[in-house]
């Protein structure tokens, strides 16, 4: 089914007319790739304020609500150039595993900076009482957002 839809979509007006434009894919991702260093390096500056080996002279709270406008900019910005870049080449990314899997683990990560953010907004020291959840969720924030740019760079392997 995911092959016919991708047969289908590859042979659309407006795919054929992004894999005729020679300038088209290396814009997008060029876009595509600024965007992931935003999220990524917000993803380590807050990942090192949770696990409390960075950020000493910035609370957590006004951390949050400095990056996460950033971070949902740029994620709406990857969403956006992904699915173009889908367009161009749908069987490239959606037949893939690893494309698959990268996609799951970009949900799980937008799923912990929204809750660090809610759990910010109804209490500021939410995650000050929560030392050893606050930890866990930027461990885990940061080796999601390693493995998904290792996913991200299998795409073309697979």
């Amino acid at each position: 089914m995911i092959s016919q839809f991708c047969k289908w979509l590859d042979a659309t007006p407006l795919s054929q007319t992004f894999q005729s434009l020679g300038w088209f894919v290396p814009t997008v991702q060029t876009v595509h790739i600024l965007s992931i260093a935003v999220v990524m390096t917000s993803v380590g500056m807050l990942a090192g304020k949770l696990v409390r080996i960075t950020g000493r002279n910035q609370t957590l709270s006004a951390m949050v609500s400095n990056i996460m406008p950033w971070v949902w900019w740029a994620l709406a910005a990857l969403l956006t150039t992904g699915s173009l870049l889908t367009v161009t080449e749908p069987a490239r990314e959606l037949l893939n595993s690893a494309f698959r899997a990268k996609m799951l683990m970009v949900l799980a990560l937008a799923g912990i900076l929204r809750l660090i953010q809610l759990r910010l907004r109804q209490d500021p020291d939410y995650w000050g009482r929560r030392r050893a959840a606050a930890g866990g969720l930027g461990a885990a924030s940061l080796l999601l957002a390693v493995t998904i740019i290792v996913a991200g760079r299998w795409i073309a392997y697979i």
